[in-house]
């Protein structure tokens, strides 16, 4: 109940700010080299934009008050779910840009060198950056949605189609899984490269990348990528469901699966609206490089919407694939095209 009343208290108010700037014409996108501006709300009229994002906050605010638990349990409607998802989804590939996910992809690095290295410690200041503020928020307000959705199918189970039950989720979900590895893998190709040759790179960057050690960020980035791909793989493997006997203290256990469905979701939600943001940027008239010469540099980046599409699919798979093992209500246990708890 908790978590509902603080879900739709948040949106509320975010609702009620966005309208606010509207009304005010503050101008909350800034300018194209904002990181706002790189996202797709950058594409849209300064009154359009917090106009749309708050009916769209209004939508989540509205769809988590009507998830509300209630006492009696009992077959539940997926009307609300829908709808804020819907929303939700709209609401992310508008306002989420490039810059959110290379800063969190980059934050352990630049922590560690900030001492030695100017550029890393004024890349910490952009953490504050209103533009980034905005997407963390729309992001956490997002995560806080789907665990009152959550808890309102826990209490409120819905009719699920057959291509949502366990044998057919493994299915779909083996063959997501197996296109999701491809992007991370095939980024990470590129950036283990470049410590030998500048391949699709231009040489002479390439040199002053390594003379300047800033060929480094490339490879922590691309070693990411690898561990990314093989924490994927664990979705369709069983040691993604049981802890390895050699994992101390938890070997043999099951694993939660929030653990897996939690971060994999979340980065699915960034990789979607980052890869258009990037194409944006590589494909538009004000370019700096060339995205022919220099491909290997930006091309990967253009299968990071398919990534971020595949892991959530690949995701979705694996939480019905898990879904009885959980405790269910009685009308689960009467049938089984009838929902889990989630």
């Amino acid at each position: 109940m908790r978590t509902t009343a603080l879900t739709t208290l948040y949106w509320t108010l975010a609702a009620l700010g966005l309208l606010a700037v509207a009304v005010t014409d503050v101008d909350l996108v800034g300018t194209g080299e904002t990181a706002l501006g790189q996202s797709l709300a950058g594409l849209l009229p300064e009154p359009v934009f917090p106009v749309l994002a708050g009916v769209l906050s209004l939508v989540l605010a509205a769809t988590a008050a009507l998830t509300a638990p209630a006492r009696r349990t009992g077959r539940g409607s997926a009307l609300p779910p829908a709808a804020g998802g819907t929303a939700a989804a709209a609401l992310v590939l508008l306002v989420v840009s490039v810059d959110l996910l290379g800063l969190i992809g980059y934050l352990p690095l630049a922590v560690a060198m900030a001492p030695f290295d100017e550029s890393m410690r004024e890349a910490l200041g952009t953490v504050l950056e209103p533009g980034i503020v905005s997407q963390v928020v729309v992001l956490l307000g997002v995560l806080l949605w789907g665990r009152a959705v959550q808890l309102y199918l826990r209490h409120h189970p819905v009719r699920l189609p057959r291509w949502a039950r366990p044998a057919a989720a493994a299915r779909w979900g083996r063959t997501a899984v197996v296109v999701a590895v491809v992007p991370p893998l095939t980024y990470a190709v590129t950036r283990f490269a470049w410590l030998v040759y500048p391949l699709g790179f231009d040489r002479e960057a390439w040199e002053a990348a390594h003379r300047t050690s800033t060929v480094v960020p490339g490879v922590w980035l691309g070693s990411f990528a690898v561990v990314g791909a093989f924490l994927t793989l664990g979705l369709t493997r069983r040691w993604g469901e049981v802890f390895p006997r050699w994992v101390p203290r938890l070997g043999g256990r099951r694993v939660p699966v929030s653990l897996a469905v939690v971060p994999a979701s979340f980065v699915a939600l960034l990789l979607v609206p980052a890869g258009i943001s990037m194409i944006r940027q590589v494909l538009g008239p004000d370019a700096a490089f060339d995205p022919v010469a220099d491909w290997a540099a930006y091309g990967p980046t253009f299968l990071w919407p398919l990534w971020g599409v595949a892991l959530g699919v690949a995701t979705l798979g694996y939480a019905l694939r898990r879904r009885e093992e959980r405790p269910a209500t009685p009308e689960v246990r009467a049938g089984s095209d009838v929902g889990p708890r989630l």
